[in-house]
């Protein structure tokens, strides 16, 4: 009876032990088909990440784990990290890496890549033991993009025979190489020394096309910029003013050229403007060059008649009196599709663009590009009076407001109709003010306001609107200073998108003046912030 017993006893544990040995081995096929061969005795910890994927990124993971072997096989995991080009990692010739690290990250720029070609990267732990090869964790393609060291150049930069090139720094930067787009003329210049940031380039010919190029020791290039000097007066047919010295020589002569001309001013120049109507449509230059801009002087404003499609300003200065004067105040009949100005500046005026009175007139779109708006007043960078009026697009884009009350306004009574507002590349100090709006409209409809890349400094007193708000609001990579007031409510506080800022304005710009705003230096001096505002104060 006890060996009977006995023996069923070691039948039942034999069955049971095939049983679990069964189970185990069902379990470690499954567990191997996740994990791995059934000889890996290590795993990664994670996937591969990339990091700051730019002109350079760093490949990432977590550290891997190693199965016990016994205390006389202590098992120390390291990585194998293969970068290719080849996505299928079949062809060993192209590797750009093949290596055994015990680090957790790998570190690839255009040192080691060729910028804009495509690469792959796969990793996988093994152990000192020699038996530990884990399966590969891959990454998707990937790429670095080129050093590009050029900042773009700036209207007031170029002439018909000059250049400035601004540039960054790279510690391996050494000359730089202009030549014609045609490859003649070439130039090397010796730009080793680590304070150099800025170069012109004089003697260029007049209306031509040109590369600039940046390279480091080994003729690696750091930047590519194309560019054409202005044509003179003479090559692009302008209408020259330059010859007279008569300050009411522009007045005299608007509405006596052909509609679309473009008119050159003499740098330096003040010319005074009373009182008057254009009846068509041109454009005001300051001459190809350096130095001071044609400054036109505003006594009263200009008005607008009737149907044209450009009325632009470059690279001029308007000023005037505070008190009374425009540069445009609308109220006759008019229809304009683009008003524009382009590396100008507006000062001391009570507004810059107005439209008032019964019958209609429209602005189809309103732009301000690489311009400063300073010490403006109650009538702002725009206001509408009149539901007659309306102004239907506006891009207000690399530029500089200073001291306005609003930025735009529609009168109390009058419905806006504002289609899109475009707010990019702009720094904004202490502007709007006297608590007062960004946009101020208490009826009618607005469409839709974009605001990119902006920082909205210092202000005793902002909102961002008024009774009505815009359909749709984007807001991307845009900053206020933490010494602003603004409104509390709905439509008066910070506009839904723009980051809080923890640094004052004395923390972020050079040299904010807090009592003669216009004579503030709004110089980014947080790295933090190098990528908002307007770009002439970006380093």
């Amino acid at each position: 009876m006890r060996l009977k017993k006995f023996m069923s006893h070691a039948v039942s544990f034999y069955r049971t032990g095939l049983l679990m040995l069964l189970l185990a081995s069902i379990y470690a096929c499954n567990k191997d088909s996740v994990t791995g061969p059934p000889t890996s005795l290590t795993e990664m910890g994670s996937a591969i990440t990339l990091v700051h994927a730019d002109t350079s990124l760093v490949l990432q993971w977590e550290r891997g784990h190693a199965a016990w072997e016994g205390d006389s096989r202590q098992a120390v995991v390291s990585y194998e990290v293969q970068v290719s080009s080849d996505s299928t990692f079949s062809n060993a010739a192209q590797n750009v890496f093949d290596f055994i690290t015990d680090s957790t990250s790998l570190f690839l720029s255009d040192q080691e890549l060729t910028p804009l070609e495509p690469y792959f990267a796969r990793v996988r732990t093994v152990s000192s033991t020699g038996t530990g090869d884990s399966p590969w964790m891959r990454t998707s393609r990937f790429q670095v993009r080129p050093i590009e060291l050029f900042t773009p150049i700036k209207v007031w930069n170029l002439s018909h025979e000059a250049v400035v090139l601004n540039f960054g720094r790279h510690g391996e930067l050494t000359k730089m190489v202009v030549e014609k787009a045609d490859g003649t003329d070439s130039q090397e210049f010796d730009v080793s020394n680590d304070k150099l940031i800025t170069m012109q380039l004089d003697g260029l010919t007049s209306n031509t096309n040109y590369v600039a190029r940046l390279f480091r020791h080994d003729d690696r290039s750091l930047g590519e910029l194309e560019f054409s000097t202005k044509p003179t007066v003479e090559e692009a047919g302008y209408i020259d003013l330059r010859g007279s010295s008569d300050p009411q020589i522009l007045q005299n002569t608007l509405n006596t050229v052909p509609d679309g001309s473009v008119i050159a001013l003499k740098r330096g120049m003040t010319y005074t403007m009373g009182g008057f109507t254009l009846d068509r449509g041109v454009t005001l230059i300051s001459e190809p060059g350096f130095g001071p801009q044609a400054r036109i002087e505003m006594s009263s404003s200009f008005n607008v008649e009737g149907t044209m499609d450009l009325i632009k300003f470059e690279d001029v200065h308007f000023t005037g009196d505070i008190g009374g004067s425009y540069v445009f105040n609308i109220s006759r009949v008019a229809a304009i599709n683009k008003i524009e100005f382009e590396a100008c500046r507006m000062s001391e005026l009570r507004g810059v663009m107005r439209l008032q009175s019964e019958g209609a007139k429209s602005v189809n779109e309103y732009v301000i590009n690489n311009s400063i708006v300073q010490n403006i007043g109650n009538y702002n960078a725009l206001t509408i009076d009149h539901n007659d009026a309306s102004v239907r697009d506006i891009r207000w884009t690399n530029s500089t407001f200073i001291n306005l009350q609003y930025l735009m306004r529609h009168g109390g009574s009058v419905n806006a109709t504002l289609n899109a507002m475009l707010i990019e590349n702009t720094t904004l100090y202490h502007s709007p003010s006297d608590n007062r709006n960004i946009i101020d409209a208490s009826r009618g409809e607005i469409g839709s306001l974009t605001v990119r890349n902006t920082i909205i400094g210092y202000t005793s007193g902002g909102r961002s609107f008024n009774r009505v708000m815009p359909n749709s609001i984007t807001v991307s990579n845009s900053f206020a200073t933490s010494d602003i007031t603004w409104g509390s409510n709905t439509q008066q506080r910070m506009i839904e998108g723009v980051i809080a800022y923890g640094r004052t304005s004395e923390e972020v710009f050079a040299n904010p003046d807090k009592t003669n705003y216009a004579n503030s230096d709004l110089t980014i001096i947080d790295a933090a912030l190098f990528t908002v505002g307007d770009p002439r104060w970006r380093p």
